[in-house]
C-alpha cells in the first residue's frame, strides 16, 4: 500500500488531538449524536415542506 509523505505525521496527530478532545470530555455519546442528528433532519424536513407548500402557493 502506497501512503503519502507525512500521512504517518498527519495520523498521529490527529489521534494526538482526538485524545485530548476525550479527556477534556469534548465527545457526545452515540446516544447524544442520533439525538442531535435525528432533530437536525426533523427540522429540515419541516423546512423542506414549509418551502414546498411557499412554492404551491406563490409559485
Amino acid at each position: 500500500m502506497l501512503k503519502e509523505k507525512g500521512y504517518d505525521e498527519f495520523l498521529a496527530e490527529k489521534i494526538k488531538l482526538g485524545r485530548e478532545d476525550v479527556e477534556a470530555g469534548r465527545v457526545l455519546t452515540l446516544a447524544q449524536s442520533r439525538t442531535r442528528t435525528r432533530a437536525v433532519i426533523e427540522r429540515k424536513a419541516k423546512e423542506l415542506a414549509e418551502f414546498e407548500r411557499s412554492q404551491l402557493l406563490y409559485g
